[in-house]
């Protein structure tokens, strides 16, 4: 790695500064796979990992069938293509659900939509195209092609065929599809257990009055809610005592019950800050400084074979870091194939003069009124500013460095995508 060695401020040694494609590939080639699996019904799926791919033992249609109500028809060589003006004895009536009669050429059967086509049948022109005569007849006024409105068997989906590939979060289309071949079950990855505690003598609940120097612990719940939104099972030790010896329990407990292990603040080198030290007590702490803004003080490790991840004090920076690094850690290792934050690329609308040095993720607004959308900042760019978050739809990664006119094209994660 090519990592930028910084004072930590204290008597230790110094610590690696890495770029965030550095801290990001670390993390997710550190998360192990959950091999837990359980068979839910198609109702309890949604939301899930698929643990197995799901084969079908169908054809969907099972059978040719007619794309519309109208008429089936039986066109003979002669009728194929020819000027309109073609007349047709209507012979049988098929709804949806029953077989028809086979047709014989020259003729027409009442038909609706997937009801499936009769032997002989090689047409079905909508009833909007045909008018019924007397003597069941029917005439069409247009050139009648083979194969219209007919759907054919296997047309969706072949016997055999793999129609949804383990890895994937279910989704309703995904649930309907399984339940379109028959499939009244689906092996899902069992949601992984994490657990959370929060540091600080200085935070509050919410519902309590504050004293000086107090403030609301608003990390909490969103560190809850964001796990919440990932199906994560939570053990949520709640505000725990700001000393070496209560992080120590808090994490002793939580390391054997499980997967991963979170916390907010504690990370940086101040005297006051124990978690980091707490951590290296009963396992290791493998990276913590991270060359972007907002959110440098990251960590990540072990306690025991449990990993944990260590957010930033900051309610800005706690958030980021948690959609940058501990989502796509936390979606990899629940089975999640597609575990990677995806940006789309949009126009700046404000100049960037100053290149800085780390990497950093500018809260802004979308302004979709052009083919390409433009990026609006929020005027406060503070880790502190909680309201920014709302405000915002996403944030433009401005890589290290960088100096731009508005109009630069760059990164955009929408929150959005992040959040759900």
């Amino acid at each position: 790695m090519n990592n930028q060695d910084v004072d930590c401020g204290c008597d230790q040694v110094v610590q690696p500064l890495l770029s965030t494609a550095e801290a990001l590939s670390f993390l997710t080639d550190a998360a192990q796979v959950t091999t837990r699996h359980t068979e839910v019904p198609l109702e309890q799926a949604l939301g899930a990992v698929l643990a197995e791919d799901i084969h079908s033992s169908i054809n969907v249609p099972g059978f040719d069938n007619s794309a519309m109500d109208g008429y089936a028809i039986h066109l003979k060589p002669e009728q194929i293509d020819a000027p309109g003006g073609l007349s047709f004895e209507v012979t049988d009536r098929i709804a949806a659900g029953h077989q028809g009669q086979a047709l014989a050429p020259g003729c027409a059967a009442r038909i609706f939509t997937g009801a499936p086509v009769p032997e002989g049948a090689n047409t079905v022109v909508m009833q909007e195209e045909c008018e019924l005569l007397e003597d069941n007849q029917i005439e069409i006024y247009r050139p009648i092609s083979l194969g219209e409105n007919i759907r054919p068997l296997g047309n969706d989906i072949q016997a055999g065929e793999v129609i949804l590939q383990a890895g994937g979060k279910l989704k309703p289309q995904h649930i309907a599809l399984a339940a379109s071949v028959g499939v009244d079950h689906l092996t899902v990855f069992n949601p992984i257990k994490v657990g959370v505690f929060f540091t600080g003598d200085e935070l509050v609940e919410p519902g309590n009055p504050l004293q000086a120097g107090q403030i609301y612990n608003s990390n909490r719940y969103s560190l809850v809610a964001m796990l919440d939104t990932l199906g994560c099972e939570i053990v949520n030790l709640g505000n725990i005592e700001d000393t070496l010896g209560a992080t120590v329990e808090a994490l002793n407990q939580l390391q054997d019950q499980c997967d991963l292990i979170m916390t907010t603040g504690g990370v940086s080198v101040g005297e006051e800050d124990h978690v980091k030290p707490a951590v290296e007590q009963l396992g290791e702490l493998n990276l913590w400084r991270i060359k972007m803004k907002p959110g440098k003080p990251l960590a990540f490790g072990k306690v025991g074979q449990t990993a944990f991840i260590g957010l930033p004090g900051n309610p800005v920076s706690a958030m980021v870091t948690f959609l940058l690094f501990a989502r796509p850690f936390i979606k990899k290792t629940q089975g999640n194939r597609q575990y990677l934050n995806v940006p789309f690329q949009v126009k700046t609308g404000f100049d960037w003069r100053r290149p800085k040095p780390r990497r950093e993720f500018v809260r802004v607004q979308l302004d979709t009124s052009d083919a390409v959308p433009v990026a609006r900042q929020y005027p406060k760019q503070g880790s502190d500013v909680l309201s920014s978050m709302v405000w915002a739809d996403g944030l433009v990664e401005i890589p290290e460095q960088s100096q731009f006119e508005a109009g630069e094209l760059l990164n955009f994660y929408l929150l959005d995508e992040m959040l759900s």
